[in-house]
């Protein structure tokens, strides 16, 4: 107990020392920034259990303007972008989900972004049978049939660290998504 006193102590002071300003909003509002998100996206917080049966690997990115934020991560279907042609058909799923949020500045270098959005799942078909091009990619892609879809109200959190002048770290937990991201963001400090 003492020990978590002194370290609170040290923290204050050292807070106290740097000149930091608590919760100064000039910072979020004059702040911008672009970044990825990589993580799960798909499962289910409910009744004390995760339900991980739609859960994958995710990619998606962030966008802030003027302290409001907004992201997108997306689970593409495990099996679409499958080189091999076959006659199997594979069951597959995706998963997605959409934040609004507003990052609120602790200081001017750590930022609490409160959220809500939209998450789905589908399920659905992959023909492996079937042969499209994606000339972007310089690859083949199959076609996916969606059976069922889940839609879902999504609500979370997001912390964030501007330790660089240039670069933020961050990471989010929803009630549909846990991911990691990166931004490239403006260096105005709000002064």
């Amino acid at each position: 107990m003492k020990k978590s006193i002194i370290l609170l102590a040290l923290f204050a002071l050292t807070m106290g020392t740097a000149k930091a300003q608590w919760f100064d909003f000039a910072y979020s509002r004059n702040n911008a920034s672009i970044g990825l998100n990589l993580g799960v996206v798909g499962y289910h917080l409910g009744q004390g259990q995760i339900d991980k049966t739609y859960a994958g690997l995710g990619i998606g990115v962030n966008l802030t303007l003027s302290g409001v934020y907004l992201d997108f991560i997306y689970q593409s279907p495990e099996h679409r972008w499958n080189s091999k042609v076959s006659p199997v058909v594979y069951h597959d799923h995706t998963a997605l989900t959409i934040n609004l949020g507003y990052k609120v500045p602790v200081t001017h270098w750590l930022f609490i972004t409160p959220m809500i959005g939209y998450s789905n799942e589908t399920t659905g078909l992959t023909d492996c049978s079937t042969i499209n091009v994606d000339y972007e990619r310089r690859s083949i892609y199959h076609d996916y049939k969606r059976q069922t879809i889940n839609n879902h109200f999504n609500y979370g959190v997001g912390l964030s660290l501007k330790l660089f002048n240039y670069i933020e770290i961050g990471g989010v937990c929803t009630s549909h998504a846990v991911f990691g991201s990166i931004a490239l963001s403006s260096n105005n400090k709000g002064k």
